[in-house]
């Protein structure tokens, strides 16, 4: 962290005994807020923290990662930016303080290399992929702490300059996820995990793909980053190409869902039209039997009678473990009963969304 540090000296005394607060001109802190880059003009800065001229409404002890730079375009020297976690102490009229969160230890260390490594690596050309970067990387170390060594084994040396970028989409997706659900700021996960789903999601170039591997990553995240159902999950999602996963997802959303008195959710069969299902999944008349006996030999839909409907019609019926492994993709940590709304009629989703080019984040 000292080298990123260098062209804040002129601001702060490392050793001063009192912080004391500097006035900047044309700085501002970079943020990704989940959908676009921001910036927020910095109006001073300490050793300890900085003040920034924002309307954003932060809860106090909301922790916030920012890159701090000249107002501009990307400074490529890490002695003219540093990227912080910072949290937020209070607010004023015309902006908020935040107080940054520096960890000196080695663990934080090794993530800050990481992260100064991936940007020399991969030269981003713009702040959005910038900040994009820094903020994955800080969620990732939020939720792995102690997995810095595993994640950049993963990074630098197995993953190409486009997966890195993938893998990012996926990390800021978990994050995203996590962000609209209360108390998830402790959530953790076990890093060999994380390294599976980052590493499987990273080869995926379509998006609706990348976001279920996203939704995979938001629900590994538990109070004791130990969750054995999620990597049963993510086992049996590595093992599905595009069309099953498409035809996954159909079933899966149009099948009718029955609450059992125990409280078990499962689904009847569905009908389909065999051309309905090569229209919406794009496979063809022998490609949907390979990917319907691919579904049945991993328990994610039912063994199928061939002779129980006519021969233009298939019936398809969605396992409880498909049905938990599309509200994991979807990032549901709640029961299936909240997320299939059995409570009131299920609002159909279009499946047509999810093929072709897919569903984009």
């Amino acid at each position: 962290m000292a080298e990123s540090r260098g062209w804040l000296k002129k601001f702060w005394t490392p050793h001063a005994k009192r912080a004391e607060r500097r006035s900047v001109n044309h700085f501002a802190a970079y943020r990704w807020d989940g959908s676009s880059l921001k910036h927020d003009p910095v109006k001073d800065i300490s050793a300890t923290g900085v003040y920034l001229l924002t309307r954003e409404p932060w809860h106090p002890g909301a922790v916030v990662s920012l890159t701090l730079q000249k107002e501009g375009p990307l400074q490529r020297s890490p002695e003219r930016r540093i990227a912080v976690q910072a949290k937020v102490v209070r607010h004023g009229e015309d902006g908020a303080g935040l107080a940054f969160v520096l960890g000196d230890d080695l663990e934080s260390r090794r993530w800050e290399r990481l992260r100064e490594s991936l940007i020399e690596e991969t030269k981003p050309d713009e702040m959005l992929s910038l900040v994009r970067l820094g903020d994955a990387i800080a969620f990732l170390s939020r939720i792995c702490p102690g997995g810095s060594k595993e994640i950049e084994q993963l990074l630098r040396v197995r993953l190409s300059a486009h997966q890195i970028m993938n893998a990012v989409e996926i990390a800021l997706t978990a994050q995203s996820l996590l962000a609209v659900e209360p108390a998830t700021e402790g959530l953790r996960a076990e890093p060999s995990l994380v390294v599976r789903i980052l590493e499987e999601g990273s080869c995926i170039d379509e998006g609706w793909i990348k976001h279920f591997w996203g939704g995979l990553l938001a629900t590994s995240c538990t109070a004791d980053g130990s969750d054995e159902l999620s990597k049963v999950l993510v086992e049996l999602f590595s093992q599905l190409t595009t069309y099953p996963a498409r035809m996954l997802v159909v079933v899966c959303t149009r099948a009718p869902k029955v609450l059992a008195e125990s409280g078990l959710i499962s689904a009847q069969p569905l009908a389909c039209k065999t051309e309905e299902i090569k229209t919406i999944t794009g496979s063809s008349g022998a490609q949907i039997e390979r990917d319907l006996e691919r579904l049945s030999g991993l328990r994610l839909i039912e063994e199928r009678d061939r002779n129980s409907m006519p021969g233009d019609e298939i019936l398809i019926t969605p396992t409880v473990l498909g049905l938990q492994l599309f509200a994991r993709c979807n990032g549901e940590r709640g029961s299936l009963r909240e997320f299939y709304a059995l409570d009131f009629p299920l609002s159909p989703v279009c499946a047509n969304e999810y093929a072709g080019t897919g569903r984009e984040n």
